[in-house]
């Protein structure tokens, strides 16, 4: 059976192969008249490359940053024995009065106290956060970030309280910046 195959298949397929290179040398010939004349070479010419402005010319910044607030330094007392931890159940935070150097503004329509999150609470942890945020024409709270913080596992729960506190309207209609919050975290009992 593969011996008829090849007997007959293989002339079969040089016939067949022979044809197709007979024709495609045709159509070949008969279309290559049909090319358009070639387009002359494109000139390319490299200058050099020119300088906008003199590099030694240095622009001040338009307005100065000013600097952080230096870290505040903890002591902690030394621990001797089992580590005993505290039961009472913890309040919300209390909000204090603006630090030196915040800008006061009429107090916020909607203000709620940052919970004392239960990480914080499991260890122990005491300490105050200010947070320092900008108010926008609307009274909404943006661009709030913690200035200083005594522990930081109660940052995210002050900046997500802050963030949603709604200021009246700004009677002057611009952005008021600057403005300071401090949040103490006490255990009670």
């Amino acid at each position: 059976m593969v011996l008829f195959r090849w007997a007959l298949g293989l002339p079969f397929a040089a016939l067949v192969t022979t044809g197709l290179f007979f024709l495609m040398a045709q159509l070949i010939k008969e279309k290559g008249g049909d090319y358009p004349p070639p387009k002359p070479a494109l000139k390319l010419q490299i200058t050099p490359e020119k300088k906008l402005s003199d590099p030694n010319e240095i622009k001040p910044p338009r307005e100065t940053i000013p600097e952080k607030m230096p870290p505040t330094e903890y002591q902690f007392p030394e621990r001797t024995g089992p580590v005993q931890t505290p039961t009472p159940r913890p309040g919300p935070a209390e909000i204090e009065p603006l630090p030196p150097g915040g800008k006061a503004v009429s107090s916020p329509v909607i203000r709620i106290p940052p919970p004392y999150p239960e990480n914080c609470r499991s260890r122990g942890a005491e300490g105050v956060v200010i947070v320092e945020f900008d108010v926008t024409p609307e009274g909404n709270v943006v661009n709030a970030q913690v200035v200083d913080s005594a522990n930081r596992c109660f940052n995210r729960s002050v900046l997500k309280a802050v963030s949603g506190w709604k200021y009246p309207p700004a009677a002057g209609g611009g952005m008021r910046y600057g403005l300071m919050e401090r949040f103490n975290f006490r255990l009670e009992g």
